[in-house]
């Protein structure tokens, strides 16, 4: 395992989203050639005669992450955003990244490693496959997608600080490339910034943070800052010091430190969306036999409360099948864009009241099989 992996944020995790790293795409060639071709055409390609200090940047960060350097980099004429990309089709072996004029110009060597590691990183951890959050079928996938997106930026982040070697350079980088601005006009008294994080928590947060695909720079700085301080880190680089915290739980700090920032909407929207799909999974498995039997409903209503009870009892009164069906379906379609591990314990929970229901256990198992399938779960 190559340290990359160990040191991967543990809320980006691709199996969540049920995707498999280790699938073949065959389809890929064709297009990483085009736009190749496309990027031959349009910008300069970093080579050692046209561009030596970029090119050392490269290869110094390829010596500190320990992988292959099977990619190509480019200058774009951009004098408007200090950006990188990493543009790589997924599961394609190969990949492009490109830098434009403006980031090469604010950047000095050290911190622009910082920013290749970082793009290199989204590549290692195949990022490309994660879906896209405006393509999202329906609120909860498209919030839930955003909140891997931010993830990845955190694992991106921590490949950024190992291929400079350097947390002040990563610091500074992120600093500039936020700011837009030089080592003429920053002072980099990184406590300071991070006074201005507190003071954003204190004011309860950033809404529109929930809906950006990225962390806000202040997180991103304190997550780098604190997994300096990991045990993991600091056994790794051999740095002679103690860390103060394991990786586990600098993992739970960055989490915590990004809801205060974003809120608690996400967390809220799933536990309704799992809750909803467990009452209605719960009343498809009760009423396999086409019943609702008496210790069903004490069930019900131990489990759902008095109020929905009533609700499925004058539902189940003035409503045909179909429409009962067609809720339940709508539930479970919500619930598939949930998480890998809220869905196993949606299932487990509905596994729990099968044993104590009245219908017919063959009934049962279909129907439990009918509610796996619209969940989506490998």
């Amino acid at each position: 395992m190559n340290i990359l992996d160990k040191f991967r944020y543990k809320k980006d995790d691709p199996s969540q989203l049920n995707i498999n790293l280790n699938q073949s795409n065959n389809k890929i060639y064709s297009k990483n050639k085009e736009h190749l071709s496309r990027l031959l055409s349009t910008s300069v390609k970093v080579t050692s005669e046209i561009f030596p200090n970029i090119s050392k940047a490269i290869d110094n960060v390829f010596k500190r992450i320990k992988i292959s350097n099977n990619f190509s980099f480019f200058v774009t004429a951009n004098h408007f955003e200090t950006q990188a990309i990493c543009s790589a089709m997924p599961l394609s072996d190969t990949a492009e990244i490109i830098l434009t004029s403006k980031l090469v110009e604010l950047l000095n060597q050290d911190e622009l490693e910082s920013v290749i590691a970082h793009e290199v990183a989204h590549f290692y951890y195949q990022h490309a496959l994660y879906p896209d959050p405006n393509k999202a079928k329906n609120r909860i996938e498209h919030l839930n997608l955003l909140h891997f997106s931010r993830a990845a930026e955190i694992s991106a982040d921590r490949v950024g600080f190992l291929g400079c070697k350097s947390l002040e350079n990563s610091l500074r980088a992120m600093l500039k490339i936020t700011s837009g601005l030089g080592d003429g006009h920053l002072k980099f008294n990184f406590s300071t910034y991070l006074d201005q994080l507190r003071e954003l928590k204190e004011n309860k947060g950033d809404k529109y943070a929930l809906y950006s695909t990225h962390p806000n720079f202040l997180n991103r700085m304190q997550a780098l800052i604190w997994f300096s301080m990991s045990n993991e880190y600091n056994d790794y680089l051999k740095t002679g010091k103690k860390g103060i915290y394991n990786l586990s739980e600098v993992d739970e700090k960055i989490d915590e430190s990004i809801k205060r920032v974003t809120g608690n909407e996400l967390a809220v929207s799933n536990k309704e969306v799992f809750s909803r799909a467990l009452m209605w999974g719960t009343l498809n498995i009760f009423l396999a036999d086409k019943k609702f039997t008496k210790k069903e409903q004490e069930i019900f209503q131990k489990n759902f409360g008095e109020k929905s009870t009533f609700s499925i009892l004058s539902l189940i009164k003035i409503s045909n099948n179909k429409i009962i069906e067609d809720k339940i379906q709508n539930a479970f379609t919500d619930a598939s864009k949930l998480i890998a591990d809220d869905k196993k314990r949606l299932l487990g929970e509905l596994e729990k009241l099968i044993k104590v229901s009245d219908s017919d256990k063959l009934l049962i198992k279909s129907s439990f099989e009918k509610l796996k399938n619209l969940i989506k779960i490998n």
